[in-house]
């Protein structure tokens, strides 16, 4: 199988480097494209896979096109490259993008799916999310699961559930990261070296998401098994609490999810 990855970006690079390090693929079979041509050469270099000078020379002898480019490109990108995708399956992994928009331009000559990955998949711990367009077939959703599943796990949900999975999946890591730096920092205040409060902050996150992945218990009950009455850990809730912890949380989620959803709208995209 060969493969087309529009867009150098950092999820794009991201997904190659999964997709070689499981043995899915190898990189003579990959070729990239950006919009500036040094750019696209650059990162091909990097990562170990070909370059192409278009779109069109990129997608001329895949079978699976990736689109990983940004949400106000992506359906003149498309739309430009047409003629090329004839019977070949696209895959999207940009936000707020729907499906049927990227059938249209594409003439409906191309099978689509939409792809919400997020960056794990570059260390093969990512979780994939799948929505397939009605144009695509059975075989196609089993291939793209089984490129996501290379890189971490691959689910498959309905499109109009993508906009929360951006925000939760999606965007998540970096929330996830937010509280892992104000925790590495403490330590630091606390008085620990820089890499052990580092290592510890992020174990203790890593230790959160093996519990709830592992055990099949809800994160309200495995905090209630962590924490001890009058305890270190009830001392630290009480302020994330009062502090509105959860509130905030959950109004990122909604901030990311409604961003996702304006990225959808014509006037945003033009």
């Amino acid at each position: 199988m060969n493969y087309a990855v529009l867009g150098a970006g950092k999820m794009g690079s991201a997904l190659v480097r999964g997709m070689l390090a499981s043995g899915l693929t190898a990189g003579d079979r990959v070729t990239i494209s950006a919009k500036n041509c040094e750019s696209a050469e650059q990162k091909a270099s990097s990562l170990g896979v070909k370059s192409a000078g278009s779109n069109a020379e990129a997608i001329h002898n895949a079978e699976i096109v990736f689109l990983c480019v940004k949400p106000a490109q992506a359906t003149a990108v498309i739309s430009s490259v047409a003629s090329e995708l004839e019977e070949k399956l696209l895959i999207s992994i940009v936000a707020g993008i729907r499906s049927e928009e990227l059938f249209k331009a594409a003439s409906g000559k191309a099978r689509v799916i939409r792809a919400m990955p997020n960056t794990a998949v570059r260390l093969r711990k990512g979780i994939t999310a799948l929505a397939p367009h009605a144009s695509s077939t059975k075989e196609d959703l089993n291939q793209a699961t089984a490129i996501f599943s290379s890189v971490g796990s691959a689910l498959v949900v309905r499109e109009s559930d993508l906009d929360t999975v951006t925000a939760v999946s999606g965007s998540g890591p970096a929330f996830a990261l937010l509280m892992l730096e104000a925790m590495t920092q403490e330590g630091i205040d606390g008085g620990l070296e820089s890499e052990l409060a580092k290592t510890l902050a992020a174990g203790a996150l890593a230790a959160a998401a093996a519990l709830v992945n592992e055990t099949g218990q809800t994160p309200l009950a495995l905090r209630a098994e962590i924490t001890s009455p009058a305890g270190t850990t009830a001392a630290g809730l009480e302020v994330l609490e009062n502090e509105g912890f959860p509130r905030i949380v959950r109004a990122s989620i909604r901030a990311a999810r409604d961003r996702s959803i304006e990225l959808s709208s014509p006037l945003i995209q033009s």
